[in-house]
């Protein structure tokens, strides 16, 4: 992870904001670990992909800052990571705004097998919620845990002032988590 950590710090403008949103996503993705199933290294892949998800700011003002994210990771030489999970990183990278993943029309996912195709969704989909909720860059949300139910998860949200702005943000951008995790999310503060 040095190499990650060093990778984000040099090219990510916004530091605070990279730092919160990985942390508000491993929170969600263990949070919601019976949902998905995964382990230590799909976890490992979603903390690569966070602390990377915005490097494409460094090359780009504004636009499609996600698909130059992309495409950093995939040059960059990250130890330990081989091919396809270096593949995967960028897409959870490049999905966390924007479009969600579409075989039809993404040939990079589309070459994914589906299992990884369903990884991607499902870390993309952590990811997304975890940058709406640091919409502002101002770290408001600190920290969150998870409920699950059969009919709705619910994120308590613990945080430093108003968060409206995140949690609608967090709403604007949840589709693909809710279409994987199979119920509605609630965010309570």
């Amino acid at each position: 992870m040095a190499f990650v950590e060093d990778a984000a710090v040099r090219y990510d403008p916004d530091p605070a904001h990279n730092q919160q949103v990985t942390s508000l996503a491993l929170d969600l993705f263990d949070g919601l670990s019976p949902l998905h199933d995964y382990g230590p290294s799909q976890r490992r892949l979603l903390h690569i992909a966070a602390r990377l998800h915005d490097i494409g700011k460094s090359r780009v003002v504004s636009g499609k800052h996600h698909k130059v994210s992309r495409d950093m990771i995939l040059e960059l030489d990250i130890p330990e990571l081989n091919k396809e999970d270096q593949l995967t990183c960028s897409l959870i990278a490049r999905y966390h705004t924007k479009a969600l993943p579409d075989p039809s029309y993404h040939r990079r996912f589309a070459s994914l097998k589906s299992g990884r195709q369903d990884l991607v969704e499902w870390l993309s989909g952590v990811l997304r919620v975890a940058d709406g909720l640091d919409h502002a860059h101002a770290g408001v949300v600190g920290e969150l845990k998870c409920e699950i139910r059969p009919r709705a998860i619910t994120v308590r949200l613990k945080t430093t002032g108003d968060c409206r702005r995140q949690v609608e943000r967090a709403r604007q951008k949840q589709e693909l988590l809710v279409q994987k995790a199979g119920r509605p999310i609630e965010y309570l503060s």
